[in-house]
This record gives structure tokens, sequence and C-alpha cells, in this order.
């Protein structure tokens, strides 16, 4: 068990902080295996959830789901998880609340046992509160994406919404299976180059190369040959985002934030209604990839403290998005003077400086590889405006950007 659950741990683990829905896995002695739930009264609730597997397992056998409705403010999903042909797991998702808890239902809730007040409170906040069908659907997608197995049924009316969601990405994969049969081996050879250097252009953070990319009308049309079926887009686009997932992991950048930033992209293309909405998230995705990796490697310093190698890594994580130095010091745990101080100390520059030097070096990139517009390129790097872009990028180069963008033009003209 213990492979599999470091296997998966990074899933269970941002899963937990989209959702907030509490995860323990106990092993055939009722003991926690794992749980990625943490709270100030975590014994309480722990004492509360070990009966429910022992339970569960009485009455399932080694095999089989509950959904735990017993108790009208509270619920609980209880199924096997198997490892191997003879060992199996009872894992449980919950408790979810029905309803926010109130001072005369916190004594129905069955878990609260002698909690002080404050520790209520932080239960209250700590667990989430949606409807029975809301619930089925968080289940199925959790079965179906973070486990990767085939999610039940539930034998129910009202799992309605459930069924349609799934129906209509089935339509959608098989719209797309049917698509690729119809390719000849050559269009399929193209595809797969594309998509190697797609990943290749991440791996190395090639970033102005990722911008020609997605310029590049021919190659475009190749990698998504149906712009008109936003169903066939997006499961491109799903493709592609796990591949830049995968080749940022394999640069040396960790699983963690590989794949919240996977996450984040992916829920945004649930929303996208088009082949070009589709397309720009797909592309500023595989950028900010590309851009970590290149930045990562070229800014983290083996001199440096592993301290102040944490809040680079950090702060180019989060690039473009604006980050501040008590931010960094809460995640890093320590005090912000003390951070400030030991950057400083170790790189001979200030957080804010090293910020928009990153910034900058990336807009010189930009100018320099490809047509993007000043005020593209300032959008694209979180500037306030154009003109403190240009005030920023003058102050660090003694160039304005249009003046940057002329020499390096002359420049390619001279090399050819």
């Amino acid at each position: 068990m213990q492979t599999n659950t470091s296997l998966i741990k990074w899933k269970l683990e941002s899963y937990y902080e989209e959702k907030k829905i509490p995860i323990w896995f106990f092993d055939q002695n009722f003991d926690v295996a794992y749980t990625n739930f943490s709270t100030a009264a975590i014994l309480n609730l722990f004492e509360c959830i070990r009966p429910l597997a022992r339970n569960f397992v009485l009455a399932h056998s080694i095999e089989g789901y509950h959904l735990n409705l017993d108790n009208p403010y509270v619920m609980y999903f209880e199924f096997s998880y198997s490892v191997g042909k003879h060992v199996n797991y009872t894992m449980i998702l919950g408790p979810v609340l029905t309803v926010s808890p109130t001072e005369s239902i916190w004594p129905e809730l069955g878990f609260t046992g002698n909690l002080f007040a404050e520790q209520k409170r932080i239960l209250s906040r700590a667990l989430p509160v949606m409807g029975i069908s809301d619930f089925k659907l968080e289940i199925t997608n959790f079965l179906k994406q973070v486990i990767e197995i085939t999610p039940p049924s539930f034998e129910s009316d009202n799992l309605s919404t459930v069924i349609n969601k799934y129906s209509s990405v089935a339509d959608e994969i098989s719209a797309a299976e049917s698509e690729l049969a119809s390719f000849d081996a050559s269009i399929i050879d193209e595809i797969c180059r594309l998509e190697d250097l797609f990943q290749i252009y991440i791996t190395n953070g090639n970033t102005y190369q990722l911008y020609s990319l997605f310029k590049d009308e021919h190659a475009i049309s190749v990698i998504f040959p149906n712009k008109a079926s936003v169903g066939s887009c997006r499961i491109k686009a799903a493709e592609l985002l796990t591949l830049a997932r995968i080749a940022s992991h394999d640069s040396g950048n960790d699983s963690a934030s590989c794949y919240t930033r996977y996450n984040k992209y992916s829920a945004q293309l649930l929303n996208a209604k088009s082949f070009e909405s589709i397309s720009k998230i797909v592309e500023k995705c595989a950028i900010e990839f590309a851009r970590n990796s290149h930045d990562m490697n070229k800014y983290t310093n083996e001199a440096y403290s592993p301290m102040t190698n944490k809040c680079i890594q950090r702060i180019i994580e989060r690039l473009p998005d604006k980050v501040c130095l008590d931010e960094l010091a809460k995640e890093l745990h320590i005090s912000a003077k003390y951070l400030s101080a030991l950057f400083n100390k170790e790189t001979g520059s200030s957080i804010t400086d090293f910020m928009q030097d990153l910034r900058v070096n990336e807009a010189k990139h930009l100018l320099a590889n490809t047509e993007l517009s000043y005020l593209e390129i300032s959008t694209l790097l979180n500037f306030s405006s154009q003109s403190y872009f240009n005030c920023i990028f003058k102050k660090k180069t003694d160039l304005t950007p249009k003046e940057f963008r002329e020499r390096a033009a002359q420049r390619r003209v001279l090399s050819n």
C-alpha cells in the first residue's frame, strides 16, 4: 500500500485542496494507512470514522461500495480498494455536511464528542457543505479522474446530472476516435511530430518557439483538425495539457506544482465554448510550463541556501501572477523580514527586483522572437499597464521595447 499511496498521494492532496473533501485509507487492521485531512479536531473525527470502515467490511466482505446517508446532516462514501490479489483496503470519502452546522445541529452530527467551541469552528470551516446529488457527482468525478476506476451508478434517478455529463464526454471521445480513424498515415506522423516538438519546447523552456508554434496556422490546423467541433477541440486540448504536465515534470519540476497548474487549466477547458478560447488556454498553459522549466534551471543556484532556492522556485511557479513578500514568507514558514534579508544577501537583489528581472527577460524573448504587440506582451506578463511595462523595461535595459525590437531585427539581418 505504501507504494500505491505514494504514487497517488499528490493527486489526493491536490483534490483535497480544491474540493476540501477528506479522504481516508484504512488497512486490514483498520489503522489509517493514509489521510489527506488534518485539523485540530482530527482525533475526534478519526474515532468516528474507523467504526465506519469496520462496519463496511463486515457488511460488504472485501469488495463493494456504500453511500452512507444514515445521518440526515452527514454523508460518507465507502468502498474497497484492492492492491494485488489478496490485499484490500477500505477508502472513505467524507464526512461531508448537508447543512452548515449550528449549535442545535452539532450534537446530531455524531463526531463532535466533547469538542471545544474553537474545535467546532475549525471543523465547520474544514468540512464541505453540499447536497446529495452534488456529493454523488463528486464521488463519480473522484473515482473516474483520481482513482481511475469505473464509478457506480448508485441506481438512482437523482444521478441524471452525472449520467448526462459522462454521456456527453463519451460522445466527444467517440467522435474524436472516428475522426482519428479517418486520417491517413502521413497526417498521423505530422501530428506525432508536432506533439514531440511541443513537449521538447516545454522541457527545454523554449517559450518563444511555443509562441511561434501557436502562431503557425498550418501546425494548429494539424493539431486541431476539426475546429468547428468544440467537443473534439476539448479532447485534443486535454491531451496537450497532459503532455505539457509530463514534459514539465521530466524537466525537473516537482509533481505537485505541475499537477496544480494542469488542474487549473483543465478546469478552464470545461467552460471554453470555442476553438479560439480552447487554443488560448492550451497556449497559455504550455508557455507557463516552459517558462517554469527555463527559469528554474537558470535562476536557482547550488551556492544559494535551500530557503533561497525554494523562494526562487515559488516565484517562478507563480509567474506571471503577482506574488508579494508576505505570501512567500507564509508559504515558506519564515518571517518576511528574514526572507527578504536572506534573499538580498545571497542573490544581491531584492525579491521585487528579481521578479521584475524575470518578466523583463521574458519580454526580451517575446520582443525578439514574436510579432506580439507591446500591449499583448504587457498583458501576458501581467504588467498593470503598457506604460508601466515601458517604464520598467526602460529602467532595466536602457531601451524602450520598440528600440529593443528594432535592434533585435537589425541583428537578425546582419547575421543572415
